[in-house]
Parts: C-alpha cells; structure tokens; sequence
C-alpha cells in the first residue's frame, strides 16, 4: 500500500511509520517551506493509496487509487470548494494534536494580557519606568474568574483543564452538538474527553449569555459558514469591560472591524489574536498599534514537538486504515469539520 507524504518530517518519524506495518511503502514528496497550499498533483505517479497532506490536488484523475486523506491541519476551512470534498474519499484531520501547545498559548495570553505584559513591553523600549508604575501596571487576577469557551473540542478542554486545576476557574462551555464527550483524537492526560469540568454548559444560541457571564472568552471553533462573524459587535457589547478575549481559532470568526472598535473605545478590557481575517496582517491595522492587543503571528502551534504529534496520530489512523476500524478524526463535508 502506497503512502505519499507531502509535508517534512524528519527521517526518524519516517521511520515510526514504516514501522506499523510491512505492507506500507512509505513515499515523501516534499513541498517548499511555506508552500503548504501550493497544489500536489505533480508529486502523484498514478497508484498512491493514501495521502498525508496539507492541500490534496484538485485534479484527483492523478489519483485514481486514493483511498483515504489525512490533513496536517485541524481546520478544513481552506479546502471549500474543493473537488474532493464531493468525491468520497474519506478526509481525517489532525485535531487533537494541538491541545497542548496551543493550550498553553492561549493561557499564556490571557495571563500576559491580565498582567498588562503589553504595557509593559512598550514601556521596556521606551527605557525608563513610568512614574505611577502601579497604577500603570494595576493587573487583574486569573483565579476564581470565570472562562468562557466558545467551542469546546481539544484546545477548549484543555484551557480548561488548566483554568480548572490551576487557577480554580469557573468555566463555561459551549458545543454545536450539545456532545459533552470529546469523540475525537486526544492524548492521555490531555483535556477533558469526558466533559467533566464545565461547571455549565451552552448552545450557539445561548452564546451572549455564556459571553456575558465570562472573565475570560476564548474562541476555538473551526471555521464554516455557521461560525464566520459569529463575534460581531452584539456579541461584543454583551462581554465585560473588564473580560479579556482571546481568538486562536480562525480570524473570520470575528467581526475584525468590530473588535478594533471594541478595544479602542473600551467595551471589552482587551484581546489576544494568534489568527486575523487577512494574514499575514496588514501593516496599516490598527490592531499593532493598540496597547490592549496581544499581537501573534499565527504561531500558536509552534513547538518542536508538532510533527512527532502529527506522526503520532497518523500511524494510529494507518493502523487503523489497515484493520479495516473506524478513523479517528474523519471529516463531515456537510457540517463543515
């Protein structure tokens, strides 16, 4: 069974998934650093069975064998429109696999935000301390608040691991489904695959209540056509003065304009952005300029450890692929994830 891959992993993990069977040939046909988007046709010879990739090709007459997609991303927002979506060809996302690095950073952004770690960095390159330095710095506290998470997969349950075990936050949760046990890929240890930490529970239609009940509001549902602008001005206007929120999912969740307007006019206590609507960011937004905005360059998954993540869970879904079980992760076209 031959196995084209088209991203970069190193001989090692080559060799991890060698070592799930035999039967496997294992091909990698590597795009360009930062080309993930560019189209893999030309990498195909005609009798690949399974493809890992971040964009598969839209000509699949070069594929004519292809049995099974795995994607390198958690999202699949980039592949709307395209021709595989209503070929049948079953697609399987990486999700899961980000739990802890971009948990990690999405608690690393409400902290430095509650801290005035911004403010802070703006008065390092000035070189001097300004004079009413604790009033200047006056930070809010992480524990006891209240997290509210607008989309509780992987990345939602373990913030809220760590908001639960760590600062003894109430959280909040809201799911499509109303599904309070995580079906997906997770690692042990990692989040809450059960459901047990929300102290309450939300659907999208009781989101500006699980908005205006929040501290903390982090944002970490996939992209589709129900979600796009799902934080518009309403929905802003329902959170705190003094609630913080924070967006590593995708920045066409958010109404950009809004938000910008948002912070610089006080409705919300500031914001923490690792996506935006057009990447990467205009130089001219307003959003590097505000002292109430984290600012990232959609790096919240960059760590050393990714791949070997990513190969982790790759080879339990080849393993699976070859049983003949049930793949983890597997898309649904319709619902969009």
């Amino acid at each position: 069974m031959k196995v084209l891959l088209t991203l970069r992993f190193n001989a090692q993990q080559l060799d991890w998934l060698r070592a799930v069977s035999p039967e496997l040939e294992i091909v990698q046909k590597s795009v360009k650093e930062d080309w993930d988007r560019m189209d893999t046709g030309a990498f195909f010879d005609g009798d690949e069975q399974v493809l890992y990739c971040f964009m598969p090709p839209r000509d699949l007459s070069v594929c004519p064998k292809l049995r099974w997609v795995q994607l390198h991303s958690a999202g699949t927002n980039h592949l709307t429109d395209h021709p595989i979506l209503q070929s049948g060809i079953p697609i399987t996302t990486s999700s899961g696999i980000h739990a802890v690095p971009i948990g990690e950073f999405a608690i690393t952004m409400m902290l430095a935000l509650a801290r005035r770690v911004p403010r802070m960095v703006r008065t390092q390159d000035g070189g001097a301390w300004p004079k009413e330095r604790w009033r200047t710095f006056l930070g809010a506290e992480m524990r006891g608040k209240t997290l509210g998470v607008v989309g509780y997969g992987s990345i939602g349950r373990e913030v809220a691991r760590i908001a639960k075990q760590g600062f003894a936050m109430r959280v909040l949760a809201m799911t499509r489904s109303g599904d309070k046990a995580d079906r997906g890929y997770a690692e042990p240890g990692v989040g809450d695959p059960e459901g047990k930490l929300p102290d309450a529970w939300f659907t999208p239609g009781q989101l500006r209540d699980l908005l205006a009940q929040s501290d903390f509001v982090l944002i970490a549902l996939p992209l589709t056509q129900a979600t796009r602008q799902l934080i518009g001005e309403a929905e802003l206007r329902a959170i705190k003065p003094t609630a913080f929120i924070v967006n590593i999912a995708r920045g066409e969740i958010m109404d950009q304009a809004a938000l910008v307007r948002a912070l610089k006019e006080n409705w919300i206590a500031g914001a923490g952005l690792d996506v935006f609507a057009q990447e990467p960011l205009p130089s001219d937004s307003e959003l590097w300029k505000l002292e109430n905005a984290l600012i990232a360059p959609h790096v919240s998954s960059a760590t050393p450890h990714y791949d070997d993540r990513a190969v982790a869970l790759f080879a339990e879904n080849l393993r699976r692929f070859l049983r003949g079980d049930e793949l983890l992760n597997r898309m649904d076209a319709e619902r969009g994830y």
